[in-house]
């Protein structure tokens, strides 16, 4: 795979490209959600998904979730090689925890390393906003905004995030592409498809539950990039 596709695997995958510039974030008050998502009930304690390029399988996404006290602790790990004849050619990394609290995200430290080049997004509550640092970090983010990491469906309504790799508050679009047949771990179940547009550019199912089952989008080379869920819900953690 060529260098230029990894970067935009990553970009759409956690937020690092944009197609449109980052805006501020919106002004007024945000609050969390009256009832918040509980992955254990969803998930399980782990979320496993296989990634594949035009295909093959090319690394992994794990994300696992657990208590502590009042808050809910998220940990996302991906792990990409590129092999060619036998030898890793490119190798890419992420890695991320969040913290939330009454359905809100209160923190975030998420760790890049494409190929050896390192840098940090961090994230913390203060005074009743994010306040972030990274690449391209504004100064703070809203209370309520939801971080590029997916497994949580109440960010559909949303029209901006908070890039997991840049920092920035991207403005997008989720659009309802409606239901589908997905394959999850083998078995063929209903989904609906939400197309990112505006700064982000994927597309991820989830089903009648809320459950992320699966996501799709092209690398800058044309090739598709896929994650194929493993494990995606509590019935399947339980049998691991």
């Amino acid at each position: 795979m060529a260098h230029a596709a990894i970067i935009a695997a990553m970009a759409a995958l956690f937020g690092a490209g944009s197609v449109a510039a980052a805006v501020p974030p919106a002004s007024g008050p945000r609050v969390c959600p009256a009832v918040a998502v509980d992955p254990f009930e969803l998930y399980g304690d782990r979320i496993s998904f296989r990634v594949l390029r035009n295909g093959s399988p090319v690394g992994r996404h794990e994300v696992t979730f657990e208590r502590q006290g009042q808050d809910l602790v998220v940990d996302t790990r991906f792990d990409l090689a590129v092999d060619v004849l036998f030898v890793t050619a490119y190798r890419y990394r992420y890695e991320a925890t969040d913290t939330w609290r009454d359905g809100c995200l209160v923190s975030l430290r998420a760790d890049v390393d494409d190929d050896g080049q390192r840098h940090r997004v961090v994230a913390r509550l203060d005074g009743g906003t994010l306040q972030v640092t990274g690449p391209k970090a504004p100064s703070s983010a809203p209370l309520g905004i939801f971080p590029t990491h997916h497994w949580n469906a109440g960010v559909l309504p949303s029209e901006r995030v908070l890039n997991t790799i840049t920092g920035g508050i991207d403005a997008v679009r989720i659009v309802d592409l409606g239901p589908e047949p997905v394959v999850v771990n083998g078995q063929q179940r209903t989904a609906r498809r939400y197309a990112y547009t505006g700064a982000l550019q994927t597309e991820v199912w989830y089903d009648a539950a809320g459950r992320w089952v699966k996501m799709r989008f092209d690398g800058k080379d044309g090739s598709k990039i896929e994650y194929l869920c493993e494990s995606c819900s509590r019935e399947q953690t339980a049998e691991r």
